[in-house]
């Protein structure tokens, strides 16, 4: 398993650190935080609002050039395109990574949101997808946290992917995941109860 991961579905360098999320330092338990998985969602996602612009400029254009409408209703075009500017705009603003300690999206068009769960906390992902999503190889991924929040990686590409990435970091962070063997625990707990009889016996 490679340290970071590539998505399709973005351009930019996934080895360069996230400037939205500091990355947690090593201690006595934990590793020092690594990205695994960076993504984001797919661009074609807005294009039905794209298209859906470029016609109603069409329309009104057409309609001012047969004098149906005054040339006043082309002042309307930049109503008509702020749908899907905003989906655009929405789309490079989104950004989802997967450390090897947490899960992060960053969202927001005018300002900055990021929320973050410990990948300890994940208790269920499930991958979502509609017939078209299906047919190009996008989906949603829904995580759902031990506190009651759900997460969704949003079109993300190839989200079977992103869901088995994620189960895999999930099962190494259980706490039933714990280091050395059971004749090794085994005589930890003889010696904790040798210790408390001892007490027991001086009290």
């Amino acid at each position: 398993m490679s340290a970071v991961d590539r998505s399709p579905a973005r351009t930019d360098d996934a080895d360069d650190p996230l400037e939205w999320l500091v990355l947690l330092d090593g201690d006595g338990s934990n590793a020092a935080e690594s990205i695994r998985w960076r993504g984001g969602p797919r661009l074609q996602t807005a294009y039905p609002w794209i298209g859906l612009a470029v016609l109603g400029a069409v329309i009104v254009t057409a309609a001012v050039v047969l004098g149906v409408v005054s040339a006043l209703w082309l002042l309307g075009i930049p109503v008509l395109a702020f749908p899907a500017i905003w989906a655009v705009a929405s789309v490079v603003r989104t950004e989802y990574a997967i450390t090897n300690r947490r899960i992060a999206i960053r969202r927001g068009v005018l300002g900055v949101s990021v929320e973050t769960v410990g990948v300890d906390r994940v208790q269920n992902s499930a991958i979502s997808q509609h017939a078209i999503a299906r047919a190009v190889g996008y989906g949603t991924v829904t995580i759902e946290a031990a506190s009651g929040g759900t997460f969704s990686f949003r079109n993300v590409e190839d989200p079977t992917a992103v869901h088995d990435r994620l189960e895999a970091l999930n099962e190494c962070g259980r706490p039933g995941d714990l280091p050395g063997s059971a004749a090794e625990w085994e005589a930890v707990l003889a010696e904790i109860q040798g210790w408390r009889q001892v007490l027991e016996r001086s009290s």
